[in-house]
């Protein structure tokens, strides 16, 4: 069992820990009442006695996420203790064990407790406190949060069976238009239809919040920020990629400029083909190196990666594979990109790379002859990003090849503007402009297209 404290604790301590959580006095905290998708997802796990740890890339939300959870909690105030571990003077296991033990010793312990740590990744050997606390204490729900780097801790690998971990993305579009007062989504299978019935009106209000959130729609503390565009590109530079890329260099060890040089390589190739063995010559560094921070920036959520469909795992291994940067933000900030970027080709590629993300699972086709589909889905649907105003036949070859190649009757081409349907060679391929299909794609399996 937990040996509880028998001293008391600094004075400071205690104070800012009172200072986490004022409801203990009876106040009560403003939070954003914005709520993220995850919500509701986190609260169905609430009942488990699994511990619940939220992941995902710094400025993404998690700490407001785990207060919002806070507040939906109808148990006594004293059953609740919120830890944030950006404190310095929390960063100690015996600093920590104590702030615990204090919470416990005023709680409940008839009822259900809630205990929220939040980047908890800050404090050495976590896994083995939070372990003992599982183990031992019964009523007791701990929530934890960290930033990416929660996920390159090998300590995890303790709580095998006592975890369940939800990886926080950036904002969805839905998200993103959800807090503008506008409609977030499908709610029938019917596309054509219900498109007619509650989005063509507002088509103009929906591209344009598109175009925007192609800039800064990745974060939540820039959804009242629209019109600085130099403050959003050092914001996601300096408070997003270069934090996770120093949370990279101290968890791992590895050099911390190699992996940034790499990461603008990414971004500067963001959603095109990728291969080691030149990015290792780029870098001066071997490819076994080179492979492992591409690891890394991966787990880290910065980048995500692209196989080719095929049913041999071997040959998705062997053949070159895409990235795409976790946000069209990232690679406009890195690169500094100006703002008529979005009317030159480098759009296509920025679109591509929030429809890609927006997929779970999803790969590419690239054949021997080189004809290549942007992305297949894991029900065999290829899609091809053509963020253009006009669509010839000729543009849906490549799509039209595959599905004679693996049997599939439908394809679908995202455009800027167009909402058709085509019948070509019995197969049916739909044209769904970007901002259409983001919002389609967040309410329904696409397999119901």
């Amino acid at each position: 069992m937990c040996t509880y404290i028998e001293y008391p604790m600094e004075e400071r301590h205690r104070l800012l820990l009172i200072k986490h959580n004022p409801w203990w006095k009876g106040e009560i905290p403003k939070y954003p009442e914005f709520k993220r998708d995850l919500l509701e997802n986190i609260l169905k796990y609430a009942g488990y006695k699994q511990i619940i740890a939220i992941t995902g890339l710094r400025r993404i939300g998690k700490t407001t996420l785990l207060k919002q959870v806070i507040r939906t909690l109808e148990v006594p105030k004293n059953n609740i203790c919120y830890i944030s571990f950006d404190d310095i003077d929390f960063q100690k296991y015996e600093i920590a064990e104590d702030l615990i033990n204090y919470f416990l010793e005023y709680s409940d312990k008839n009822t259900m407790r809630y205990l929220f740590l939040d980047e908890v990744q800050k404090l050495p050997n976590w896994a083995d406190l939070l372990k003992t606390y599982y183990d031992t204490e019964d009523n007791l729900k701990i929530l934890i949060s960290g930033s990416a780097s929660l996920e390159l801790n090998q300590n995890k690998e303790t709580l095998a069976g006592r975890i369940l971990t939800f990886d926080m993305p950036v904002l969805s579009f839905s998200e993103f238009v959800r807090y503008y007062g506008m409609e977030p989504g499908f709610k029938t299978k019917d596309l054509f239809r219900e498109y007619d019935l509650k989005f063509a009106g507002n088509k103009e209000k929906y591209k344009e919040l598109f175009e925007d959130y192609l800039w800064r729609g990745a974060f939540p503390e820039l959804l009242e920020n629209s019109g600085d565009r130099e403050f959003i590109k050092k914001y996601i530079k300096e408070s997003v990629i270069e934090k996770a890329i120093i949370d990279i260099a101290r968890i791992t060890g590895e050099n911390e400029k190699i992996i940034y040089e790499l990461f603008r390589l990414l971004a500067n190739s963001n959603a095109q083909l990728f291969e080691i063995v030149n990015l290792s010559q780029l870098l001066k560094v071997n490819r076994n190196q080179v492979s492992n921070y591409i690891n890394l920036l991966e787990k880290s959520f910065l980048i995500n990666i692209s196989y080719n469909f095929t049913k041999s795992v071997a040959k998705q291994v062997r053949t070159n594979k895409k990235q795409y940067l976790a946000h069209s933000s990232l690679v406009m900030a890195l690169l500094d990109y100006p703002v008529g970027i979005l009317n030159t080709e480098a759009a296509g590629y920025l679109v591509e790379s929030v429809v890609a993300n927006s997929i779970e699972n999803g790969g590419f086709w690239r054949s021997p002859q080189k004809d290549e589909v942007d992305i297949v889905t894991k029900d065999k649907i290829p899609i091809e990003v053509k963020y253009q105003s006009q669509i010839t036949n000729s543009d849906l070859k490549s799509l039209l090849k595959f599905c004679n190649k693996f049997g599939a009757d439908k394809g679908i081409i995202v455009t800027k503007n167009l909402l058709e349907r085509r019948e070509i060679d019995g197969r049916e391929i739909l044209l769904i402009p970007v901002w259409v299909f983001l919002l389609y794609r967040n309410s329904m399996v696409l397999g119901d297209v």
